[in-house]
């Protein structure tokens, strides 16, 4: 483990602060584009496209805890890049869904990868920062 005093705590903080805020940004995001999405996949019941925005607020909220356990128990900077890496490319799975069904599973994949983002996030973010700041830390 690094010791505190070697690092460099105002990068760190930008990464994670980055990291943790796309992840909470794409639970509500869709929102902005959901009539969009109508128009795209015309002709499909309001029912089933609040899936896109459900699929992602279940998988999400069911995996923080066990996706944070598993940082802990196999490495948090492992999890915080692997749960960036399957973020992104779901991000951009997502952009290239040819209907809606498979948008629905490319935003459960992406909200598998934010699940990860935010307890590594938080547990890198407290072991770098001194315990005198740790607590504005976390409300960045």
């Amino acid at each position: 483990m690094v010791k505190q005093s070697q690092v460099r705590t105002g990068p760190v903080l930008a990464v994670l602060s980055v990291a943790s805020f796309m992840a909470g940004l794409d639970l509500f995001i869709v929102n902005v584009a959901f009539d969009d999405i109508g128009r795209d996949f015309a002709g499909t019941p309001m029912a089933d496209l609040s899936w896109v925005l459900n699929a992602y607020a279940i998988v999400f909220a069911a995996l923080l805890v066990p996706l944070g356990r598993l940082a802990d128990r196999y490495g948090r900077k492992a999890g915080l890049v692997l749960g960036l890496i399957v973020f992104t490319l779901a991000s951009q799975a997502c952009a290239a869904a040819p209907d809606l069904w498979w948008l629905v599973g490319f935003r459960v994949v992406q909200a598998a990868g934010a699940a990860a983002l935010i307890p590594t996030s938080l547990g890198l973010l407290l072991s770098a920062m001194p315990a005198a700041r740790r607590g504005g830390a976390v409300r960045i």
